[in-house]
């Protein structure tokens, strides 16, 4: 298992900022994931497929160093950068009274809570909330939270500091149409005027179709790495959903 952050002073559009090389990992017996090879680009978003239990997931966590892999992530943007991750998936209890602006001061605060102080807190907060255009969500209830509200949320919090590189595990996930097509904006937005590079897992074949510069489809090894312009329904629809493909 490698990690490696390498000082890259020529950091520019089109240049790698993530090479992964000849990742491997096994747990429990089974094979995850083989020999996967990706590069992910300065200023790109990049969207990377495959059937529900293809190791996608699995492959961002080992990205961030969160599972014992074989083999070699590269990230060429030396010690101070900083990754953003917004999970497919977080454990949050609802039923907790608990507002925005309450669930973001307690992720962003550098300091004990006793001696913390709130109200210089918010104008930070409300700032850090309109990258994601959602500061009026500020004293809204988490669990009032529609399910695009709440991503909302958590990629603004993953924007503080700015990151490198972003890594979303579904960010559209249990969003309606409407939502799905504001997220999309979001994220283009995000790219070409605040210049961030996205690595994003999706099953959404539009969305890809739609804003991904580059795309790797995975069934524990590569199946696919390339242009989506290269790429049509049917050849997306046979690295998402292979069952629907056949059938």
């Amino acid at each position: 298992m490698s990690q490696e952050k390498v000082m890259d002073n020529n950091s520019r559009e089109g240049n790698n900022l993530l090479e992964v090389r000849d990742l491997s990992l096994t747990l429990g017996g089974n094979r995850i994931l083989e020999n996967v090879n990706m590069d992910v680009k300065h200023g790109h978003i990049h969207a990377l497929i495959g059937p529900n239990g293809a190791g996608k997931t699995t492959l961002i966590r080992s990205i961030m160093g969160g599972m014992p892999h074989k083999g070699t992530v590269r990230f060429l943007f030396g010690d101070n950068g900083r990754i953003g991750y917004v999970p497919q998936l977080l454990e949050f209890d609802h039923s907790v009274p608990i507002t925005v602006f309450d669930f973001l001061f307690l992720m962003l605060r550098k300091t004990p809570l006793f001696v913390s102080r709130r109200k210089p807190m918010r104008s930070e907060i409300l700032e850090i909330l309109s990258a994601t255009e959602c500061e009026h969500l500020i004293d809204r209830g988490v669990g009032y939270l529609s399910g695009g509200e709440f991503r909302r949320v958590l990629l603004a919090q993953a924007l503080v500091p700015k990151p490198e590189l972003l890594l979303l595990d579904e960010p559209a996930s249990n969003v309606d149409e409407v939502g799905a097509r504001q997220f999309e904006q979001m994220l283009i937005d995000l790219k070409e005027e605040q210049g961030h590079s996205i690595l994003m897992v999706s099953h959404d074949m539009q969305t890809i179709l739609r804003i991904a510069d580059q795309v790797t489809a995975i069934n524990r090894t590569v199946t696919y790495d390339g242009s989506p312009d290269d790429l049509s329904l049917s050849d997306l629809l046979i690295n998402v959903r292979p069952d629907v493909a056949k059938s």
